[in-house]
């Protein structure tokens, strides 16, 4: 990849990952790099509509054609069309928050979301990025990988990434993938979300790749038993799914569930 179009990707990277406007001179201590070299590319980045200025702040944050490539890379995910109807019935049996994510890069990305009806409920950001390492979604596309790009990825990341997670280990983290590959599905409790659990599970949709279907509530409500409970019905709707776009899906019985 050319050095420039890498970097100006790290920039994009940095500013979702932030979740607010930076100055030039914040994201380039994010990403060691000088900030003058930062100020061209946010600069170049601009005049594409990529980034935006705040004129009083002087800030840089992600521009409206972020927006567009992202609702046009959503729009190509057929994954998406045939895992609503899904979503929706495992949505009225439950009362809980389903949500669906593939992995992009480091990171997962929420393509779509059906929220609780109820008044508590919890809910990601559909279309942002979140950390590929923390959260059941996230352990559920780790665990897809091969031995080889998941020694990779821990290299590109670094430990340093691992730390505001449960266990706060590269050596955790590994456990509790390969947990996740014993068991079919993933529980997180507070990891991605303040107040809230999630249970995950597999979605193949193609010969190498896998979404996660997630049920999500707050950590008030939605505890271990109830935690238990929802499992067996996502992991038959991430079945139902996977059948649906003519895949199989390795999941063990929900009877197994340890």
């Amino acid at each position: 990849m050319n050095e420039s179009v890498r970097k100006a990707a790290d920039i994009l990277s940095a500013l979702a990952d932030v979740g607010r406007d930076a100055s030039a001179r914040e994201i380039g201590v994010l990403l060691d790099l000088p900030k003058s070299t930062v100020q061209r590319l946010l600069q170049a980045l601009e005049q594409s509509g990529l980034v935006r200025q705040d004129s009083a702040s002087r800030r840089y944050g992600l521009g409206p054609m972020t927006l567009t490539l992202g609702m046009s890379y959503l729009d190509r995910i057929d994954v998406r069309s045939q895992a609503l109807p899904h979503m929706m019935r495992l949505r009225d049996d439950l009362d809980e928050t389903i949500a669906l994510a593939v992995r992009v890069g480091h990171s997962r990305v929420y393509v779509e979301q059906v929220e609780s009806r109820s008044g508590l409920k919890a809910k990601a950001e559909v279309g942002r990025p979140y950390p590929l390492w923390a959260g059941a979604a996230g352990r559920v596309l780790l665990a897809s990988l091969s031995r080889e790009e998941l020694i990779r990825f821990t290299l590109d990341v670094g430990d340093a990434a691992f730390t505001h997670v449960t266990p706060p280990t590269l050596n955790g983290l590994l456990a509790q993938i390969e947990e996740t590959r014993r068991r079919g599905y993933a529980w997180a409790f507070e990891e991605a979300m303040r107040g809230v659990h999630t249970v995950a599970a597999p979605i193949p949709i193609s010969m190498s790749e896998v979404a996660a279907l997630s049920v999500s509530g707050p950590s008030t409500w939605f505890d271990e038993s109830r935690m238990k409970d929802a499992t067996g019905p996502l992991m038959d709707a991430a079945r139902a799914i996977s059948s649906s776009m003519g895949y199989t899906n390795p999941l063990p019985s929900p009877g197994k569930m340890a």
